[in-house]
Parts: structure tokens; C-alpha cells; sequence
């Protein structure tokens, strides 16, 4: 037995759709746990789809009609797992739409393959099959955790989600092939991941153009407030003259030059206290006093912005934890362990060094959304942790 039982993509917005779907899906099972048994009849003869002869209602009704017990609990856990992501990524209107769009697709393709069959079609499982589709090709690399049980032994493992869902595709299309026409609509599963990956292929393509989910969880909170600093020193003009500004000047040029080589060579160079000496032609380098530092905080989160924009993780968390060391006392120190935080949990599975920057940004971020992050981010680590623990397998990396 393999049951889904979370993941480790956490959320930018509170998923109200999803949830309201899933409260939904309860009261109506709820109500017709109270009917009596001619009224669930009734009940599925007026709301339930069937392929012989559909309408416009019941294809949309009946994917908030199950069947029993194990058939909602089933598909709302595999809803519960995904949607929340999805709708964060579609937005709260996009995902309603999605949802039913899709759902009303894997149950045409249901009716399509039925062959003009009289027996009902309920339950919400086509959507959902849609949801986890469009999940694999928004977040391909977050880790489904599956809890697993075969004969005494049971565990928690940690699979990609295009993997989980994958596998599972194919197992749906062979049990179509094998077991044929059937009491389970795998047509409507096979249907909904096919148009929830193809809507979100298109999507992720042509209008959405989301970064992936490190970028989208490292970026700047924005919202003004504490947490707001001056624009990167890419995005205006070179700092004024001095020795503090030639260095600013130096990196925001190759910024704006789009040479991020240079300028994390320049940045490093700069936090190091040196300088390359204009008098030797092979680059000396000349210490700089402590009293003289050439960088500012916002130059060093700018640089970091523009790294993370690129994806270029290693060299973006190797310059907030020099930002952390140069200013330790400055404002933005929080929003830097936070992002350092993620980026060695996220990139480099360094999931220690990672916890210990991630409870500095929980205790002390003054922007509460960064501190739900952080916290979501520290959930994860130790639940990869658990699972190293218990299942003696080293955490994965989310891509």
C-alpha cells in the first residue's frame, strides 16, 4: 500500500479555493450519509454523470459526489497533497477554473471511451488526476512524501514529483489495458493528467514565467515595510566617487554589463579587504583596512538578487553568508540567513547549516510572511531528517 502524505513545497498564499473544494466535497458526503437509502438513489440518479447521457450539470456535480468512505477520503488526500501548490501557482480564480475545466475534460474522456455505459460516474478523482498532472510540471522536483506498507514493514520515503506522478500515470494506463472496462474510471485519470500537463505545459510556457521554486521562494518578500531596502545597484545609476564607491561602482557596472563573473569577483575581492593594485599588470592584490570596508549591505543583496535570478545558487548563498559576516548587525541580516537558509536546504541538501540560518530568520524577521517561510522551510529539513533517521536513506535534493 503507497499513500501520499504531504510534500515539501511550501506556500506564498493562503490556498482558500482548495480549500474550500475539500470542505465541499466533506459537507456533500456528509449529507448523503444521512439519507436514507432510496434518497441516495435519488440523490445519485439527479447529480451523477452518466457517459449514456451526459449534461452540462452533471459533468461538473458529479465531482462532488463519491461513493463511500474509501472513495473520498482517497481522492481528497491526493488533493490535499497538491492543490494547494497548484492554486498557489494559478492564482485563486485560475485554479477554480482549472480545477473544474479539468475535471469536466477527464470526465468527457470518460464518456468518449465508455462506449454509451449506463453506470454512474462520481467522484473527483479526474480533477485531481489534472491537479497532480499540472503539479509534476510546475514543481518537478519537490519531494511527494509517501508512506508505504508491505506485508510488516512500512516506511516514509521522499519521491520527485514527476517520478510519483509518472509512475502512477503508467500504472493507470496499464490497468486500462489490462483490466479493461471496469468499475474505476482510469479513462477519466488517464484524461485529466493528460490536460493537466498540456494546460500547464502551456501555461508555465506562454503566461505564467514563474522562476522554479528555489527562485520563487528566495526572492524578496516585497510588501514595503521593514524589510524593504534601496533598488539593487544594477537597476540605477553608479554610486558616487570614493573609495567606497569605486568598489559599488565596479560590481553595479558588470551588473548592469550582465557580467555576473565580474562581479561576484569583484564582491568577493571588495569583502575580503583587498584590491587589485592599477600599478601591476598581473593583478597584485593590496590588503584594504578593516576601518575602510568598500561595500554597503544593499550593494551585497543586490548582487544576490541578481544571482538568484540567474539560478546561479552556489555563488548568490556564498554572498549572503559574506553579507551575515560584514554586517552582522545591519537590518537586513535576517532576509540574508533566510535566503542563505533556503539555499543551502534547496540546493545543497546541507540541511544542518541550512536549520541553524533558518531559526536566526524565524526568531528575527520582521516581515511575518518571511518568519511562515522559514518556518515552513524548517518543517521540511527536519521531516527529511526524520526520514534519514528512521529509513537510513540520504535526503534527495529538490531541483
Amino acid at each position: 500500500m503507497f499513500l501520499p502524505i504531504g510534500d515539501d513545497n511550501p506556500n506564498e498564499r493562503t490556498p482558500v479555493v482548495h480549500y474550500g473544494i475539500l470542505g465541499l466535497n466533506v459537507l456533500v458526503f456528509l449529507y448523503m450519509m444521512v439519507l436514507p437509502a432510496k434518497g441516495v438513489e435519488e440523490f445519485f440518479a439527479r447529480w451523477a454523470l452518466v457517459p449514456a447521457r451526459p449534461t452540462l450539470v452533471t459533468l461538473f456535480t458529479s465531482l462532488y459526489v463519491h461513493a463511500g468512505v474509501l472513495h473520498v477520503f482517497g481522492n481528497l488526500l491526493f488533493l490535499w497533497v497538491v492543490g494547494d501548490n497548484v492554486e498557489d501557482r494559478l492564482g485563486h480564480v485560475g485554479y477554480l477554473v482549472f480545477y473544474h475545466a479539468a475535471g469536466a475534460a477527464a470526465s468527457l474522456t470518460h464518456v468518449a471511451l465508455a462506449g454509451g455505459s449506463t453506470l454512474p460516474l462520481v467522484g473527483a478523482s479526474g480533477a485531481i488526476s489534472a491537479v497532480m498532472g499540472a503539479y509534476a510540471v510546475f514543481f518537478p522536483g519537490a519531494k511527494i512524501k509517501i508512506w508505504y506498507w508491505v506485508l510488516i514493514f512500512f516506511d516514509v520515503i521522499y519521491v520527485s514529483a514527476k517520478w510519483a506522478v509518472g509512475l502512477w500515470f503508467l500504472e493507470q494506463v496499464i490497468l486500462r489495458l489490462v483490466a479493461g472496462p471496469s468499475h474505476v474510471a482510469y479513462e477519466a485519470h488517464i484524461g485529466g493528467v493528460v490536460f493537466g500537463v498540456l494546460v500547464a505545459l502551456f501555461l508555465k510556457k506562454l503566461v505564467l514565467k514563474q522562476h522554479d521554486t528555489v527562485r520563487r521562494i528566495v526572492r524578496p518578500a516585497g510588501g514595503g515595510g521593514e524589510t524593504e531596502r534601496a533598488a539593487p545597484v544594477f537597476a540605477g545609476e553608479a554610486p558616487a566617487g570614493g573609495e567606497d564607491g569605486d568598489a559599488r561602482a565596479t560590481i553595479g557596472q558588470a551588473l548592469r554589463d550582465g557580467d555576473l563573473d565580474a562581479a561576484f569577483r569583484h564582491f568577493t575581492r571588495a569583502a575580503a579587504g583587498v584590491e587589485t593594485s592599477p600599478l601591476d599588470g598581473l593583478g597584485a592584490l593590496s590588503e584594504r583596512s578593516e576601518s575602510k570596508r568598500p561595500l554597503d549591505v544593499d550593494t551585497a543583496m543586490g548582487l544576490g538578487d541578481a544571482l538568484v535570478h540567474a539560478g546561479r545558487y552556489g555563488p548568490a548563498a556564498r554572498v549572503y553568508e559574506l553579507a551575515i559576516e560584514q554586517f552582522p548587525a545591519d537590518a537586513a541580516r535576517p532576509e540574508a540567513e533566510f535566503r542563505l537558509g533556503t539555499l543551502l536546504s534547496r540546493v545543497s541538501a546541507d540541511f544542518l547549516n541550512a536549520r541553524d540560518h533558518l531559526v536566526v530568520a524565524f526568531h528575527t524577521h520582521p516581515d511575518p510572511r518571511r518568519r511562515a517561510q522559514a518556518y515552513d522551510e524548517l518543517k521540511r529539513i527536519d521531516a527529511h531528517l526524520r526520514a534519514t533517521l528512521f529509513s537510513r536513506r540520504p535526503p534527495g535534493k529538490t531541483d
